[in-house]
């Protein structure tokens, strides 16, 4: 059984339909249903935008993409306004928020080591300047 197959499986048990009532959500048949589950048979791109529609989770979630059933949002709803504050963490999952966190300090780490670098690089002597030479 393959991720896809899982995944619609369970969205479909979770959401307590039969593949029969899937199927008439989908206007495809149950039999349709069960080879998605079992593996045999992939929806195309128009199906899998319509099980996601269904099922109000991302494509990327029902191709394994990412772990989280994350509901379908437009990009709109995610733009901030430029006078907030910068308190996204309130509207996120304990999750969500231990993600966010951990992003964060993965940027801060790329970013310090590009600083770093440029640091060094700052205080290499460059092909014109002549090495100092060891008083002794």
């Amino acid at each position: 059984m393959t991720v896809l197959g899982n995944r619609i499986r369970r969205l479909r048990k979770e959401a307590n339909l039969t593949q029969v009532q899937l199927g008439k959500l989908l206007d495809c048949s149950s039999s349709t249903i069960s080879l998605y589950e079992g593996g045999q048979r992939s929806p195309d791109t128009h199906m899998l935008i319509r099980l996601a529609d269904v099922f109000d989770v991302s494509v990327d979630y029902l191709l394994g993409r990412v772990t989280t059933p994350t509901p379908t949002t437009k990009p709109e709803e995610y733009r901030l306004d430029q006078g907030a504050s910068w308190t996204v963490t309130e509207e996120l999952t304990p999750e969500g928020a231990e993600f966010l966190e951990a992003m964060t300090r993965e940027v801060k780490k790329h970013f310090a080591k590009k600083e770093r670098q440029q640091a060094y690089s700052d205080d290499s002597p460059s092909e014109t300047e002549s090495p100092t030479e060891p008083s002794g």
